[in-house]
């Protein structure tokens, strides 16, 4: 019988995300059963303000296709939601596939919550010291304070 029944990897297809895949990977070995493979697309991607400047007519021609360029990226990003699925079926795991729009922070602890996901798999940035005093960023440190599962923070390997 397996400690992690399903896995929750949030991924936002990075190098980063890419690392912390390595060890959902591995952890098949340790009989994990299930994946949750995550993918939150923040507001702010697109939402784009509007305007009314009669000399913006070319931003506004532009802006008049966002609906073909928002649609090219969810297809997009579909495509390599289907790509991971298929990788980690390949390694024998069962696999679902959840595309959302929120605050990722926000959005991860949920999908863990509502899944009943025995772990959540992530990638760490490891920022510098400025953004550490700060507190700008880190969905990961997020997520560990909010989770009600355990939390793997996987940092990204440094190349020698």
């Amino acid at each position: 019988m397996s400690v992690f029944k399903a896995i929750l990897y949030p991924t936002d297809f990075s190098d980063l995300a890419e690392a912390a895949k390595n060890y959902v990977l591995k952890l098949r070995e340790a009989n994990a059963e299930k994946v949750i493979i995550l993918h939150v697309i923040h507001p702010m991607e697109f939402s784009l303000p509007q305007f009314d400047d009669p000399f913006a007519l070319d931003v506004a021609a532009i802006y008049a296709h966002i609906p073909e360029i928002e649609k090219a990226i969810l297809d997009k990003h579909q495509e390599k939601l289907q790509q991971l699925k298929n990788e980690f079926e390949k390694a024998g795991f069962k696999v679902e596939t959840v595309m959302t729009v929120g605050d990722p922070k926000e959005e991860i602890v949920k999908a863990a919550e509502e899944n009943n996901c025995n772990l959540i798999v992530i990638g760490y940035h490891g920022k510098g010291l400025l953004e550490r005093i700060l507190e700008i960023g880190s969905t990961a440190k997020a997520v560990i304070r909010k989770a009600k599962c355990p939390v793997l923070v996987v940092k990204k390997e440094e190349k020698e």
